[in-house]
């Protein structure tokens, strides 16, 4: 059985969250930053023997799952192709009709990143605080066929929504009034954390700017555990000196 989270079953919701992983991260930032009556962010609980097996979070048409050992997945089938949805994140294959595809999700072993301000010389500077409107910039001129980029207004509207609600972090170095790197938190939560690819201007690849912005931003997060999710044959060698290991797999369908 699978209900919809109101506040008589928010308890059930974060009972399933429990778990430090990537997938409860997104469903509980989801929760801290909307809460339960924002239009376009619904969540639902599944239910077995009565009680509590796995959390699905709603963000406008993308959908996060948070599964388990007893989860019902041809229950979860069937309810998520009457939800809709235009993506679907999960730990294993939900839909055996649908073609999917993996990327790595790894882990910081240990957090000993320090404030990285003072590797940034000459004309950058770094900031926590940056001019979004230019971050966009940034991340539009990185786009490709990996590197997917929602559209100005959702990415203006989620991220300054939950950096008000300190819900994410971010780190940015700027030459002059340009951005030309970037790294935030896609999610986080009280216990964990999910950093975004770090995205560096084409020309200033290569010199340990990108570096020094995601070790800035893990230097804020020292109080919780640190996830990524990359693609299987991209950025491993760059995680990998910042202290991330490998740790197991994600499941995305995109319609």
């Amino acid at each position: 059985m699978i209900k919809y989270v109101d506040m008589s079953h928010d308890d059930d919701l974060k009972s399933v969250c429990r778990y430090h992983n990537t997938y409860s991260c997104r469903i509980m930032c989801l929760f801290d930053s909307y809460g339960l009556n924002f239009d376009g962010v619904q969540f639902w609980v599944q239910y077995n023997d009565e009680l509590p097996v796995s959390a699905i979070s709603k963000y406008n048409t993308d959908i996060t799952v948070m599964l388990t050992e007893k989860s019902d997945i041809a229950e979860l089938s069937e309810f998520l192709k009457v939800v809709g949805f235009s993506s679907v994140l999960s730990d294993k294959v939900i839909f055996d009709d649908q073609p999917y595809s993996t990327g790595v999700v790894m882990a910081l072993s240990q957090n000993t990143a320090n404030s990285a301000e003072s590797e940034i010389s000459g004309d950058l500077r770094m900031t926590d605080h940056p001019n979004l409107k230019e971050v966009y910039r940034l991340l539009s001129d990185c786009r490709d066929s990996d590197f997917i980029v929602p559209s100005y207004e959702d990415f203006m509207l989620d991220t300054s929504h939950k950096l008000r609600h300190g819900t994410a972090k971010c780190t940015a170095v700027f030459l002059k009034e340009k951005c030309i790197a970037y790294a935030m938190t896609v999610a986080q939560s009280d216990t964990c954390a999910v950093i975004g690819a770090v995205a560096v201007q084409k020309e200033y690849r290569r010199r340990g700017i990108g570096s020094i912005c995601a070790k800035a931003l893990c230097g804020q997060l020292k109080d919780r555990e640190i996830f990524i999710m990359r693609d299987k044959s991209r950025n491993e060698e760059f995680y990998r000196s910042l202290g991330f290991e490998n740790i197991g797999e994600f499941v995305i369908i995109r319609n």
